[in-house]
């Protein structure tokens, strides 16, 4: 049974509770991260572009879904139209005058950090459960892999959303544009928030990992292996200690 056990009013998790929160922490950010990256909900737009019918140029509304590699416009009364995209994103299928279509390329660097940050996080996940298992250095490795993964997932989030503000940044809201100006508008879908969600879980599955580690090893001989020189430095102290003893000082 995993119990939390409280001493002089802290909160103190035994190691079996803090092992079992990280395997299903673990399991939970890969599988975020890993629909995240797999779907295509990433972004939501909504624009108009010029049509010709009947020899009369009209706006017609645009609307589509992208996610990191898939690029789907969808249609009120038919099947989505959906591409799948390459990091070069050279599909003549794409419309080139839609402002989705230039987000969609000013956001090929970010893709790629995600899916480093899922690499990345397999990898830690399965460092942990060996760590946790022979109960050595490699739950601490895990952690450090963990928050390498959580840097790389934060830095490809924050590219994507500065390249959609580089994009629709000089562009009028739909309530703001008037009838000569076309009109575009956007929201984040759920696809984005599942990649936030997960790095909120890698992050905290990385401090759970050192908590655990340190709980194990919590003697001094532990800590000396783990922090290069703290060795010398508690030999001194002691030294200095057992010196201090037997020259007391004479205080007049």
């Amino acid at each position: 049974m995993c119990k939390c056990y409280t001493n002089n009013k802290t909160m103190y998790c035994g190691a079996k509770a803090l092992t079992l929160s990280s395997f299903v922490l673990g399991a939970i950010s890969i599988g975020t991260l890993s629909l995240s990256v797999a779907t295509d909900s990433w972004l939501f737009t909504e624009e108009e572009m010029d049509g010709v019918i009947e020899n009369m140029t009209i706006k017609l509304p645009v609307y589509v879904r992208s996610g990191l590699f898939r690029f789907c416009t969808v249609y009120p009364d038919a099947d989505d139209d959906c591409v799948t995209m390459g990091i070069n994103l050279n599909e003549e299928r794409l419309e080139e005058r839609l402002t989705s279509t230039a987000i969609m390329r000013a956001n090929r660097v970010s893709t790629v950090f995600p899916i480093v940050s899922l690499i990345l996080l397999v990898i830690a996940t399965i460092l942990s459960v060996i760590g946790n298992i022979n109960h050595d250095v490699k739950t601490l490795i895990s952690s450090g892999i963990h928050i390498l993964s959580g840097l790389m997932l934060a830095v490809g989030i924050i590219l994507y959303i500065s390249a959609i503000n580089d994009e629709v940044g000089h562009r009028p809201k739909p309530s703001e544009a008037d009838d000569d100006t076309k009109k575009f508008g956007y929201e984040y879908g759920w696809s984005f928030f599942f990649a936030g969600t997960s790095f909120l879980f890698i992050m905290t599955t990385a401090v759970i990992l050192v908590s655990l580690y340190l709980q194990r090893n919590s003697k001094r001989e532990d800590l000396v292996k783990i922090i290069p020189g703290l060795g010398d430095v508690v030999d001194n102290d002691i030294t200095d200690d057992v010196f201090a003893t037997n020259n007391p000082t004479i205080i007049l």
